[in-house]
């Protein structure tokens, strides 16, 4: 039989240390949520930017190939419309009217709806704006317009944060933090 001194010899933990050692994992792991939820939405926001730049970029080379809608190359080439009046998608088309360079009904190719939680906040030159690659150069129209540029902001409606998207006269697309 072990005496109580024997006992009171024996290493282990007490309870103070387990639960200082709990806190510890319990602060630590609330830290790493928080910023992963955080994280999460900016790669969100990053990405629906990635994917603007993309449709984009993949309207500007549809002019360069001279690719075909509905049986016949557009006659204004192919553009992307972006509108505050719908701020979570936005329009890839062909623009089949010669000379007009801007969205008209019926020359949708697809509606690119962006990310939940993800809007176009603002777009620099007016409430809509019309991005027009005419073929063969392709030359950039910015509603109807060849020497301007647009800035379109992206924002993540929870944390706020912005992406703008630059689209210059030369048909230079960039992504500004």
């Amino acid at each position: 039989m072990k005496s109580v001194k024997d006992l009171k010899s024996q290493s282990g933990f007490t309870i103070a240390e387990l639960l200082v050692g709990i806190f510890i994992i319990a602060l630590i792991s609330g830290i790493f949520i928080a910023n992963y939820r955080s994280s999460d939405r900016q790669a969100k926001l990053n990405m629906a930017a990635q994917q603007v730049v993309s449709d984009i970029r993949t309207a500007q080379n549809y002019s360069l190939g001279l690719q075909e809608f509905e049986g016949s190359v557009p006659k204004s080439g192919w553009g992307a419309r972006f509108d505050i009046a719908s701020p979570d998608s936005y329009i890839i088309f062909a623009d089949e009217d010669e000379d007009e360079f801007d969205y008209d009904a019926g020359e949708e190719y697809k509606t690119v709806d962006l990310p939940s939680d993800i809007i176009i906040s603002n777009i620099n030159v007016a409430g809509a704006v019309d991005i027009v690659f005419m073929p063969p150069n392709p030359t950039t129209y910015i509603n109807t317009n060849n020497n301007t540029s647009v800035e379109i902001t992206l924002k993540e409606n929870i944390s706020n944060a912005v992406k703008k998207i630059n689209v210059n006269f030369l048909g230079l697309i960039d992504i500004v933090d």
